[in-house]
Formats: C-alpha cells, structure tokens, sequence
C-alpha cells in the first residue's frame, strides 16, 4: 500500500518510468524480427515458404534438430551470412530457448534481409510442444 501512495505522490516521476518500461518491453519483443509460435513455424515450414536456420551449436543440432533446418551456429553466423538465400523465401531463427536468435535477427536485418521470424521459446518450446526432432 505504501508503494502505490508512493507512486500516487510522485505521479510526475511514475508516469515518465511507466513509459520507458513499456517502451523498452515493446522494443526488445520486437528486436530481431517477429516472434512465433510452434505452430506458425509448422505452417511456414509446410507451405515452404520459410528456410529455417538452427544457430546451435553442430552438436546439439546432430542431436536433434527441426526437419529441414540447417544450421549455422551463431557465432558463425557473420562469415556463413551468404549461406542463406533470402531472396525467396522468409528466415525462421531457432536457438536453445529463443534469447539468442533476436541478436541473430538484427545480424541479418543489417544485412538487408528482410521477412525474420523467431521461434518463441526456441528449441526448449519445440520439445515442450511434444514436435518432433530428426
């Protein structure tokens, strides 16, 4: 109680923290491209209108990965860039639990990729979905 009549007093300090809080929320949501769903990636995928790129590690993507995804794993991801036809199709950026592939995604957008999408909750959410890995 005594922070929300804190907050009421100082309504002038509140109301500008209250909006860099949203605005920074709304910025990093939308940093690297747009977040999906598993099930959005399963339309995607079988309307072939997506290459999807795992940014694992080569050993985790052996382990399991998504059907005809390839990889590139992260830190390779600047001298690999070419690898990935952008011309035709939309990017899908799927990491271990979803934090690394917006940073991927502001890689490639630099580039001039365009129409990138992230897997929400990355591998992690695709298991937990119960989705199969090849």
């Amino acid at each position: 109680m005594e922070l929300i009549n804190f907050l009421i007093d100082r309504f002038y300090l509140s109301v500008p923290l209250l909006v860099v809080i949203i605005l920074l929320f709304i910025s990093s949501s939308k940093k690297g491209g747009l977040k999906i769903s598993s099930q959005k990636l399963i339309l995607l995928s079988n309307q072939d209108e997506s290459l999807i790129v795992d940014l694992r590690d080569s050993e985790s993507f052996n382990a399991g990965h998504i059907t005809a995804s390839i990889n590139i794993p992260l830190g390779d991801l600047p001298r690999r860039i070419n690898e990935i036809n952008h011309n035709e199709k939309s990017i899908i950026l799927v990491c271990e639990t979803g934090g690394s592939s917006p940073n991927a995604g502001e890689t490639l957008k630099k580039e001039g990729y365009k129409d990138i999408y992230i897997l929400r909750g990355g591998i992690n959410q695709w298991k937990m979905d119960n989705l199969p890995l090849v």
